[in-house]
């Protein structure tokens, strides 16, 4: 798990990245192999993982509801300067996926690519000695970027993974997409992460951290934390509200037995506590377009509601962007 201020500039970081529109696909050239992608997510393995987020930026762009507040965050400079610095064009991606391990980060990124680009950038920022490879139609990159190792997997003009730090969980990635892996289960096809994505629902942003949750954290949410065994939220549009009006769930699974209606309540307690502090105020989480609900049974928690993602947005924008200036001004 990382701190919530962290996670909060992940979320912007990932928005501004990732939701950035759509542009007409380049398509796939005839002899090419067809590698699994599609979700993308499913190539994310389960083993060692602490967070992860998955989006659909396209949908969430042209949502007529939340497509202002992603315009907000992912200004085109920022695309511009990811491209630049990644070799991908995100207003071509239609699934992006950041996922968080103990010695390492993966992300991964669908739709049509320029894989020559993706190389060339690579080369640009990693030291002298990277390596190039080619191997049953997937383009490995190796090299060190900074002080971390970092390693990059091109699937033909599909898509491409990035990982930095401990080499492992970019290969398992390979082997997903290869269909190597058909007795293992990608991360949101195994428990606890396959029932907590059933319980938050489809969603084009959805995120998810598995248990058990121990330390500081173990305090987290009025200490719900302590007895949870996996966390998901997600983020979808409401239509017939006002623009940025977007639907808000968090689920926490456990064993509530019968102390879920207990279990609610200081879900709800917590989440008001957070939607009080200077950081809920400056995301507007304490002015909600519909205020929060929870809800229990004997192995989930849950809280929905509907928020203000212009708000949310801007504050995510102040949070990791602006300067305490315009965080004043504001």
């Amino acid at each position: 798990m990382i701190p919530r201020r962290d996670a909060l500039a992940l979320l912007g970081g990932l928005v501004a990245t990732a939701c950035a529109g759509t542009r007409r696909g380049v398509p796939a050239v005839a002899g090419e192999r067809a590698f699994g992608l599609d979700p993308i997510v499913d190539l994310v393995p389960s083993a060692g993982l602490g967070w992860l987020v998955e989006t659909r930026p396209r949908e969430l762009f042209e949502s007529p509801t939340l497509g202002p507040a992603m315009a907000m965050i992912a200004s085109p400079e920022r695309v511009a300067a990811f491209a630049r610095r990644y070799g991908v064009d995100l207003y071509r991606a239609s699934q992006v996926v950041a996922a968080g391990f103990a010695h390492a980060t993966l992300g991964l990124a669908r739709g049509p690519l320029d894989p020559a680009g993706v190389e060339a950038a690579f080369v640009a920022r990693a030291s002298p000695e990277e390596q190039h490879t080619v191997e049953r139609g997937v383009t490995r990159l190796r090299g060190t970027v900074g002080d971390e190792p970092e390693q990059v997997a091109i699937f033909a003009r599909d898509g491409a993974a990035i990982e930095r730090g401990q080499p492992g969980p970019l290969q398992a990635a390979v082997y997903f997409a290869e269909g190597k892996l058909r007795r293992s289960l990608p991360a949101l096809r195994a428990e606890p992460l396959a029932a907590a994505a059933m319980r938050v629902g489809d969603a084009p942003l959805r995120g998810f951290a598995p248990g058990p949750f121990e330390g500081a954290w173990a305090a987290g949410l009025g200490g719900l934390l302590r007895a949870t065994t996996a966390v998901a939220a997600a983020l979808r549009p409401v239509d017939g509200k006002a623009t940025g009006a977007a639907g808000l769930t968090l689920v926490l699974l456990g064993a509530w037995g019968p102390d879920a209606p207990g279990a609610a309540e200081r879900l709800d307690a917590a989440f008001q506590v957070l939607a009080d502090d200077p950081l809920g105020r400056l995301t507007g989480l304490n002015r909600p377009v519909e205020n929060a609900r929870a809800s229990g049974d004997a192995s989930a928690v849950r809280l929905d509601a509907v928020i203000d993602l212009v708000a949310l947005a801007r504050g995510l924008r102040d949070a990791t962007e602006a300067t305490a200036a315009e965080i004043m001004r504001d």
